[in-house]
């Protein structure tokens, strides 16, 4: 662990500094001894320098040495990147980053009636995700909207929505909070606090937004079949309109009672799950050579969602729920809001002050996600094993994503975390595995 890392680390620089001021009697000798004694020096204080998590005790000291550590390796990356590998890498994360924007659109804009949808979602994507990846430290962190975001915007506007209040004004509000926090917690160097995360906690953690996901996808369908329960299908349909060119529905907002839709919904989502599912395990069969199952295996969920959608748009006499998603370059409500959100209120209601105070109470628990999440996949994807070559950077990423997150709420736009289960398949999509390895290693 991390912890017991650290120890270790410190008490070798004990025990060397002991030595060094032991006297004479430990002094080496011959240039040999000192030259090697140097060398052990040099070697701890470089992975003592190496440790992100080691605290500077300077104001903002984690954030420069951060800085100081990647950036000399800057242009390294975009040369790597000319390798063939990285090439699938870059379309598989094209679609791992494309899919949860549109399927976490969509629940977003049923959750805040309209007023954060599928359109917000990829425009916060695309943007954070562009900029992180540009000026972070662990460009392999994959930035998105996460399941505990979505709880927390649910129930931020079930709040605003009980109480009279503008949920997007008081989204403003809590970005600018969001700012102030982070700020204040990179100039102490706060990140420090995730050497007391333990494995355990980051398996649970992932555990978590796993199951999140999973309840959702339930939740879904469960909804799907209390509006379209199963019954026989006769010729009632045949007297509704557009029933011959097989478009009943299909454009209207609220659909309900027709015929089959919940059973072919669960075939959708079971079809899914297990071609995915098998795709992923075909990696480890013994067909096709290892490159192309590596290939097949990373591109098993894309793969399902495509053959799923051809499936769906194939069948034309049974409705299935379309996500709304305006034509061009708008926000999914433009009778609602507008791309710029007033801080201080609009249309003659002006926002409360206390309310802005207050706004620091959600915002204390939107950063403990982002930090929570974020600080975590940074650890699993900088785990030993994983022997990355240009380190991690816990302070430098943190500032970045809280920070874009609080200002991209003056716009309505969604803030985002590290997402876990992008982050690893993307760290594993780019590892280089060894060709030659000693017997019984």
């Amino acid at each position: 662990s991390v912890v017991h890392f650290q120890r270790e680390m410190l008490r070798r620089r004990d025990e060397q500094e002991r030595r060094l001021t032991a006297g004479t009697a430990l002094e080496p000798k011959s240039p040999e001894e000192k030259a090697l004694l140097k060398l052990k020096v040099g070697e701890e204080e470089d992975e003592l320098e190496a440790d992100p998590l080691q605290r500077t005790g300077r104001p903002f000291g984690g954030l420069v040495r951060d800085v100081r550590r990647r950036y000399p390796k800057y242009l390294s990356d975009f040369r790597d990147a000319l390798d063939p590998q990285c090439l699938a890498a870059v379309i598989f994360i094209y679609f791992a980053a494309l899919s949860p924007a549109i399927t976490f659109g969509g629940l977003l804009g049923e959750k805040t009636e309209g007023l954060i949808g599928v359109s917000e979602l990829i425009i916060s994507t695309a943007l954070q995700g562009v900029v992180f990846c540009l000026l972070g430290a662990q460009p392999l962190l994959v930035i998105g909207f996460s399941g505990p975001l979505l709880v927390f915007e649910e129930a931020f506007f079930t709040f605003c929505a009980s109480h009279g209040l503008k949920y997007l004004v008081g989204r403003v509000w809590i970005g600018f909070w969001l700012i102030l926090i982070v700020l204040a917690m990179v100039a102490f160097e706060g990140s420090f606090l995730v050497r007391f995360v333990s494995r355990f906690t980051q398996e649970i953690f992932a555990f978590l937004i796993s199951l999140i996901f999973i309840y959702e996808t339930f939740f879904k369908l469960i909804k799907i079949f209390q509006a379209h329960p199963l019954h026989g299908c006769g010729n009632a349909t045949l007297g509704l309109p557009g029933h011959e060119n097989g478009t009943i529905g299909r454009d209207a907002s609220e659909v309900t009672g027709q015929p089959n839709t919940a059973l072919l919904s669960l075939v959708l989502m079971a079809g899914t799950f297990f071609i995915a599912f098998f795709l992923r395990k075909f990696k480890n069969s013994r067909f096709f050579p290892g490159r192309v199952r590596r290939v097949i295996g990373d591109f098993g969920v894309p793969i399902a969602i495509l053959l799923m959608v051809l499936v769906d748009s194939s069948i034309r006499d049974t409705y299935t729920q379309k996500l709304s998603v305006p034509s061009g370059f708008s926000v999914t409500s433009p009778e609602k809001r507008g791309w710029v959100i007033n801080p201080l209120g609009s249309n003659g209601e002006p926002f409360p002050v206390w309310m802005m105070v207050a706004s620091v109470l959600p915002a204390v628990l939107v950063f403990i996600l982002i930090f929570m999440e974020t600080q975590i996949t940074t650890l699993i994807i900088s785990k030993k094993e994983r022997k990355l070559q240009k380190g991690s950077g816990f302070h430098l990423d943190l500032l970045l994503i809280v920070a874009m997150g609080g200002f991209c709420a003056l716009f309505g736009l969604p803030w985002l975390a590290a997402a876990t289960v992008r982050s690893v398949t993307h760290a594993n999509a780019l590892t280089v595995m060894s060709k030659a390895v000693a017997p019984g290693d």
